[in-house]
């Protein structure tokens, strides 16, 4: 079991929605279960969503306590194994904002993707991150401000940045609409909200079903309770469109880098003929795994 889950004991608080958070339908059906806690599917929209989940306190207290409580998983879950995508989508902001920006992003664990940016004049960033210990770290590393707590603790003034970005985060959030409302209150006219997210079929594929129950000798590897959502571009972008959010673009992006030499270079070879795919299709066949989604805040 993943030692930094939170893991259904019987005891916990837990909470539960009466409706989809996305489409606000009211309608829910079975999906699977993972770590003791029920996924749904909404029947109208399709999100899949935990439900019912812990409570936003034991949530808060998780990320702020027990998520990342050491040097070492920051070094290698947000610094080593991320290093390539975290180049790859750093580099696509900065090729949106030629002049330079202002940035904020949101669970900024290591810090590393802000690294990309501090040698940059042109830019100015910095970071919401909810574990003390990783937001010290990053912000005596990289020598600039992070921010300890969530986005809703922080009183950011109205259009303030230029973008703000999510990566391998946003399905962490408990209130995505609270969030998003936040969000584009402190965006710029014509800002960009840029999203990481898991690719959810590639996800799925790997981590429930026959695949899952030869793997890990269980129906379903999701990390529920922890992931409170598993977006597809679909719902995430419905989600975003009632916000007053449009896509902008939409890229294909690499597993973490774990393990040998050999699983290293599968993976590369994987992510390239995946992404080719993504690429050629515009992202209707999408079994890459992860997708990295700019979104530009509409004029109200």
């Amino acid at each position: 079991m993943n030692n930094h889950a939170l893991v259904a004991d019987g005891n916990s608080m837990l909470e539960t929605l009466p409706a989809c958070p996305c489409c606000n339908h009211g309608e829910m059906s079975p999906f699977t279960s993972s770590n003791g806690y029920r996924i749904v599917r909404c029947t109208n929209c399709k999100l899949l969503f935990v439900n019912p989940r812990p409570s936003e306190e034991a949530i808060r207290r998780h990320f702020m306590e027990e998520y990342i409580d050491s040097e070492n998983r920051v070094e290698e879950h947000f610094v080593a194994y991320r290093t390539h995508s975290l180049e790859r989508e750093a580099r696509i902001i900065r090729n949106t904002f030629p002049s330079g920006a202002r940035l904020l992003d949101l669970g900024t664990a290591s810090g590393a993707f802000l690294g990309y940016f501090t040698d940059r004049p042109e830019w100015r960033v910095e970071g919401v991150e909810p574990s003390r210990f990783a937001a010290r770290a990053a912000q005596e590393r990289y020598g600039v401000p992070v921010h300890e707590g969530f986005l809703a603790d922080q009183e950011f003034e109205d259009e303030q940045f230029d973008v703000i970005t999510s990566l391998d985060a946003f399905f962490f959030h408990p209130n995505p609409n609270k969030d998003l409302r936040e969000i584009r209150r402190i965006l710029k006219p014509n800002g960009i909200f840029a999203v990481e997210i898991p690719g959810l079929r590639f996800r799925l594929l790997k981590n429930t079903g026959l695949v899952s129950r030869i793997v890990y000798g269980e129906p379903a590897r999701l990390n529920a309770g922890v992931h409170l959502f598993y977006y597809s571009r679909d719902t995430l972008g419905r989600m975003l469109g009632n916000h007053g959010f449009s896509e902008v673009s939409a890229h294909p992006e690499q597993s973490p880098m774990y393990g040998n030499k050999l699983l290293r270079l599968l993976n590369d070879a994987y992510y390239f003929t995946t992404a080719t795919i993504y690429r050629a299709t515009g992202g209707n066949l999408n079994l890459a795994p992860k997708e990295f989604i700019l979104y530009r805040k509409e004029a109200p």
